[in-house]
């Protein structure tokens, strides 16, 4: 979910021109980049921002590389447009309304893009509401990614799509992404991150809440299209301080990049850990960073937080070493924009902020009726991976 929430519900309306993807047949484009906005909801009216900060920075790309936009919002059928050179080549509108949040229509939409654009590359960027690998109950229609309205309605007709759907769903497609960027809140988890490893290369987000406004569109586009690992690294930059330069030195959003090849030794890290009983229960969490509190109950702690609180030194410290494998950037915030009040709960710093969260099973949260964390967290594949199966708590 993302904070600040706007209330009316904005048209998208973009100029679009006939010129012609100019690249030769059957040549291949250095990179396609796919926006995905899932805003036929509250969030609706700050996508023809995003989208125009998006077109007014890809001027200069060049014919080798394009931005393909899927764009659902409010009073509007689902839309099509395809970006380069700072202009909107091509724009078309679907003839009925569906949902983007359906696992079929995701992997409709995405194939078409890259059989269309084939490139030598992919990134994927997810526009919308998450609440990272937190679901309602047991369906698979509650929380996660989205949500899609369909044209309108009411929270009955609200549908979601969870990472593991995503994750089916991208490993199915002809290609895998160099990064996914989330432009939603709570995606940085190694719930999240582990589910989506197979599906792109690094993961690049916030662990926390984030603001209804987006990420800086414009100025992050010649870093889409970079070629090294340091251009996801100035991504989180921007994304942590845009917040900054949007509402002022009093907010920043904290962000990371994730290297998904570095999951699976992390999950085996953290499993060594549990099973050779060093995660005490019950956790010392007094003052411990969190990322979202939900019926006042704090959930979605630092991983790295919790472990360097909890475990011995030596042991952490052989711990961190896979931790910061697959963590290989964060971007820290001493305060974020969030639904909730936790001013003095914590102190974030440099040495103390790891950038993912992980969810720790507790006794208190059986006491949950809308998300049962202690039961759902059961439904991923880190929870075995990870030995949280292993965990008493």
């Amino acid at each position: 979910m993302k904070y600040l929430l706007t209330v009316l519900c904005g048209i998208l309306l973009l100029a679009s021109c006939d010129k012609d993807n100019n690249v030769p047949s059957g040549e291949l484009l250095d990179k396609t980049v796919i926006l995905y906005i899932t805003g036929d909801n509250e969030l609706s009216s700050n996508a023809v921002d995003n989208i125009t900060a998006l077109t007014e920075g890809s001027a200069g790309l060049g014919e080798k590389n394009k931005i393909v936009v899927f764009a659902d919002t409010c009073n509007k059928k689902p839309m099509k447009l395809v970006i380069s050179n700072g202009m909107v080549e091509t724009q078309e509108e679907y003839e009925s309304e569906f949902y983007m949040t359906s696992p079929t229509m995701m992997k409709t939409l995405l194939t078409s893009a890259m059989n269309d654009y084939k490139a030598k590359s992919y990134g994927l960027i997810l526009w919308g509401h998450s609440t990272g690998w937190l679901v309602e109950k047991d369906t698979i229609k509650t929380r996660g990614y989205g949500y899609d309205n369909n044209g309108g309605g009411t929270a009955m007709t609200r549908i979601w799509i969870n990472y593991p759907s995503i994750a089916t769903t991208l490993e199915s497609l002809p290609s895998k992404f160099d990064f996914i960027i989330g432009d939603c809140c709570l995606l940085q988890c190694a719930e999240v991150a582990y589910e989506l490893r197979k599906c792109t290369d690094y993961i690049i987000g916030s662990p926390s809440e984030t603001p209804a406004f987006g990420i800086p569109y414009k100025e992050i586009v010649p870093y889409l299209f970079g070629s090294s690992t340091d251009s996801y690294l100035k991504i989180a930059d921007a994304i942590t301080d845009h917040t900054k330069y949007v509402e002022g030195t009093k907010y920043n959003t904290p962000s990371s990049v994730i290297k998904t090849s570095g999951m699976d030794t992390l999950a085996t890290a953290t499993k060594k850990v549990i099973e050779q009983g060093l995660l005490p229960s019950p956790l010392y969490t007094t003052k411990a960073i969190y990322y979202f509190k939900y019926g006042g109950m704090n959930i979605m702690y630092d991983m790295n937080n919790i472990f360097a609180t909890n475990v011995d030194a030596t042991a952490y410290n052989e711990w961190k070493k896979a931790f910061d494998a697959a963590v290989v950037y964060k971007k820290p915030s001493k305060r974020w924009m969030t639904s909730y009040n936790w001013d003095g709960d914590f102190t974030v710093t440099d040495d103390n902020y790891g950038g993912m969260s992980m969810y720790f099973p507790m006794g208190h949260y059986d006491k949950m009726t809308t998300y049962k964390p202690n039961e759902n967290i059961k439904t991923t594949q880190w929870y075995k991976a990870a030995g949280i199966d292993q965990y008493s708590y």
